[in-house]
């Protein structure tokens, strides 16, 4: 639409592409007019179409930056069945319209995080617990560890149907622990593929993966405990604390929740050294979930997400009714109630939370968040799209509305959908 409005007013610049376009030859295109044309687009998806046209043209421009202000997310969510587009859809709200995906390698597949683009998958199958990050734009693959190799594992055995598993055997209430078996002084239980992957609340990245120092850090497990893996790691390795409500990378450091307090490792790449920072959270604030995400302004905020249950259709259906935001004041490591977030917008679900200026983005309204179904929300794959817990909240006047502009075809939602920038 913005191009087209360009072109409208620019005749003899159109004229001139459309001798372009009969000839086939977009790399003849002087390179001042392809910086004009780079210089009127405004939305991001435009800005990485027209570096596709060919390779002349992606070379003379500037690579895409990076940057998490150019952008608002995208929504990525699955399609029926039946769909003869794709498997997935790609929900833009600047443009307000859904891309059609074919993604083979997200079939099958539940989505645990997304960071810097890419998607964090875990196999729903019975006899593959491998993991995943996925670009859904360019299709690209990077196997991570399985989630049997995680500490919590103790044994796999293919052929012990509903009881692949061997887990630690650990509880908050110890007498009410489940034990199988003992294995190098270990108490274990076995359980099945689907408890397993349900005890994987959330993965995150430090950097794009391409990165040689890029980290994925994981909460998992009952007592939902933090692992990490580096590049080409085979195992998924244990950090010593638990209890975690969510993870971020803030200031170059990993951000760990607690019940309210914070819990900051220096430097993830080497030896792990935690740092526990009592931080107390005002009374009657924390919930689960909660989120720990950057504001805008580069403020680390805690966002505390609070439903209700009740009994649903196969499952226990989760509804959200309120947000509590709360700023972490630096100078005495102290929670502060926030009324309103002001012009910020707010992203959360299993993503690596997300904070945007509605000021960069006209159109949308700011001290709101977005949100998509967290880590309470359960169902398989008889999970009905009534069923999910997906929104926007407006801190204002504290009320809960449906995402705007977005149409999903009514259906069984599985996977559920997740935030992508």
């Amino acid at each position: 639409m913005y191009f087209h409005r360009f072109l409208v007013s620019n005749r003899e610049f159109y004229f001139h592409l459309e001798e372009l376009k009969q000839m086939g030859q977009w790399s003849e295109l002087l390179g001042e007019l392809l910086d004009m044309i780079e210089e009127n687009l405004v939305l991001y998806g435009d800005k990485v179409r027209v570096r596709a046209v060919c390779a002349a043209w992606n070379s003379r421009l500037e690579k895409m930056p990076n940057h998490k202000e150019r952008r608002l997310p995208w929504l990525l969510h699955p399609l029926t069945k039946d769909s003869q587009e794709a498997s997935h859809g790609l929900f833009s709200f600047a443009e307000k319209k859904v891309y059609y995906l074919d993604l083979p390698d997200a079939q099958e597949k539940l989505f645990k995080g997304s960071s810097y683009g890419w998607v964090v998958t875990i196999d729903d199958v019975p006899t593959s617990c491998n993991m995943y990050l996925i670009n859904p734009l360019t299709r690209s693959r990077i196997q991570l560890p399985p989630r049997s190799a995680f500490p919590d594992v103790v044994d796999y055995c293919a052929d012990k149907v509903d009881e692949e598993y061997a887990l630690v055997s650990e509880s908050l209430c110890t007498r009410n622990c489940v034990v199988d078996g003992i294995k190098d002084g270990i108490k274990f239980y076995y359980t099945n593929h689907d408890h397993l992957i349900n005890l994987m609340n959330k993965v995150i990245l430090s950097s794009p993966p391409s990165c040689n120092d890029c980290v994925v850090v994981a909460v998992y497990g009952e007592l939902k405990r933090v692992a990490y893996c580096k590049r080409n790691d085979k195992q998924w390795t244990h950090l010593n604390i638990n209890a975690v409500l969510d993870v971020i990378f803030y200031k170059g450091k990993l951000y760990a929740l607690k019940n309210g307090g914070l819990i900051v490792f220096d430097n993830i790449t080497s030896t792990p050294r935690p740092n526990e920072i009592v931080v107390k959270a005002p009374l009657n604030s924390i919930f689960s979930p909660a989120y720990l995400v950057e504001s805008s302004d580069g403020d680390l905020l805690m966002v505390s997400r609070r439903v209700y249950t009740y009994d649903g259709h196969l499952s226990s259906i989760v509804r959200t009714h309120q947000f509590g935001v709360y700023k972490l004041d630096l100078s005495n490591w102290s929670w502060i109630e926030v009324k309103n977030i002001e012009d910020d917008i707010i992203f959360l679900g299993c993503n690596s939370s997300m904070a945007f200026s509605s000021r960069d983005f006209p159109g949308f309204k700011g001290n709101c968040i977005y949100f998509t179904d967290g880590p309470l929300s359960f169902g398989g794959k008889e999970f009905k799209q009534e069923d999910s817990d997906i929104g926007v909240f407006n801190l204002e006047d504290k009320s809960v509305n449906p995402l705007p502009d977005f149409k999903c075809k009514p259906r069984f939602l599985w996977p559920l959908p997740i935030w992508i920038i």
